[in-house]
């Protein structure tokens, strides 16, 4: 009986703990949207920042990720992006700053990090942002 109930609060605190991981990322990942991308994308995600405004091809709405690939969210394509930027074949170059370089960068900036260490910490990030971006469509 004993080992019963330790088993059952070991689920239990495994499922809250899963829940307020995604929790945090979805946090982290709304502070990373705030810092990064809302100036191209707007602070609700809709397509109306200030610089975006400025471009020839405006920023599309990522509240519509899921819209647009069919009601599913294309969880790995928008890492994909995120991570590696965006070309689109046959309709020219992308506005968007590949982040994967640059979070890479920002991680290897701290001393003591490894190479290895600043991928997970550059991963960690984009996720983060996926998971953001995932909590918010409509």
């Amino acid at each position: 009986m004993k080992l019963k109930n330790a088993l059952t609060s070991a689920a239990i605190f495994l499922s809250a703990s899963a829940v307020q991981a995604e929790d945090s990322a979805i946090v982290l990942g709304k502070s990373a949207y705030g810092a990064f991308c809302a100036v191209c994308h707007g602070e609700d995600g809709k397509g109306g920042g200030q610089v975006g405004e400025l471009f020839q091809v405006k920023p599309p709405s990522l509240t519509k990720l899921s819209e647009r690939a069919g009601g599913r969210f294309p969880f790995p394509d928008v890492y994909h992006v995120i991570i590696l930027g965006m070309e689109a074949p046959g309709h020219g170059t992308s506005e968007m700053p590949v982040w994967g370089d640059y979070f890479m960068a920002d991680a290897l900036e701290d001393r003591g990090v490894s190479k290895t260490d600043a991928l997970y910490i550059a991963s960690g990030r984009a996720l983060s942002l996926v998971y953001y971006l995932e909590s918010i469509q409509d």
